[in-house]
This record gives structure tokens, sequence and C-alpha cells, in this order.
């Protein structure tokens, strides 16, 4: 072997070496600052576990949607739990139990598009309403039931939000094409 051969083959040997110890300095790093936050008791420790939610009792809803703005849809005020990043509006309500009466998943795109809404993972149907950047509603599907996946809807008309709500909110609250949504905060 030649000594450019050797230099590079320690110069290899070294990298993967320094690699590997700064990995695990730097894992032992962040144990230990998890093992400190605890003894600070900064972590909280549940006394009992994590139960499945009735769907039919829907009085911790916060627990799914924590964060909300009001927003008027027609005439109706509800609360939006809004899906603004890319992991947020692939999740939707996918795995959420139940979707109470005055909330409503506002998906913010930031750009024109059809944006395709499927089911997968819902338990619960939906109306589905898709809204211009100017705020007008340029598309609905109603009653899309969960059995429907893998077929997706999207609008023929290009949308700006897509807001998904209880089905038969449509129906009840006459929400139509045209109407408006307006964030009131």
């Amino acid at each position: 072997m030649k000594i450019v051969e050797r230099i590079v083959l320690v110069l290899v040997f070294f990298t993967f070496v320094g690699g590997a110890a700064w990995l695990y300095f730097a894992v032992q790093i962040k144990h230990d600052a998890v093992v400190d936050a605890v003894a600070r008791g900064e972590y909280e420790i549940r006394e009992e576990p994590i139960t499945e939610t009735d769907p039919n009792d829907q009085s911790e809803w916060r627990r799914y949607y924590p964060e909300t703005v009001p927003v008027l849809i027609g005439s109706t005020t509800v609360l939006a739990s809004v899906a603004d990043s890319l992991p947020e509006r692939i999740a939707g309500l996918s795995n959420t139990p139940y979707l109470p009466e005055n909330v409503v998943k506002l998906f913010a795109f930031a750009s024109l598009g059809s944006h395709s809404i499927w089911m997968k993972d819902m338990k619960y149907a939906l109306d589905i309403i898709w809204v211009a950047e100017d705020g007008s509603i340029v598309h609905i599907e109603e009653d899309v039931k969960p059995e429907t996946y893998p077929e997706s809807f999207s609008s023929p008309t290009p949308a700006w939000y897509v807001v998904e709500a209880n089905s038969g909110f449509v129906d009840k609250h006459g929400i139509k094409l045209g109407d408006e949504l307006v964030v009131t905060q």
C-alpha cells in the first residue's frame, strides 16, 4: 500500500471513531439533561394511566383541540383548530374520537389548489368546505363518511383553505357557495 492510501485509511478510521464518540457524548448529555429535569420535577408523573375517551363525553375536547381561534362561516361563529404546517395538515382530524359541535378544523394551505382530502383513520363523518383566498366558499362536500377511504375529495375551483366540520354542519347552519369565512381574531 502506498503511504497516501494508508494516510487516507487512518483519516477515515479516525473520522468514524470521532463521529461515534461525538454521538455517544451527545446522547449522554441529552440523557443527563432529562434525568436532571425529572429530578427537578419538570415532568408530570401520572398516578393513573391515560384511558380511552368516551366519544359521547366531550367535556375534555381541549385535549384534542388545545388552540383554537374564532371564525365566522356564513353567519355562524365557531372555534377553529388551525392546521397551518405540513405535519398538522397531514394528520388533520385522523384518530380523533370526536369533533365538538362548536369546533371545526381549518386547513391553511397558503397556496391555491384543489387540496384533496381523504378520510384516512377517521371515526366520524364530515362536511368539507373549500374556501378561496378572498374567503368565499367555492365548493362543499356534505356527509363524507370514513368508509369512503381511500377515495379523496377535492374542489374543482382552486381554494386557499379547507374547513372540516361535523356532518350536518352545512345543512344546520345554511352554509352555501359564496358565503364567507372570516377569522374574527
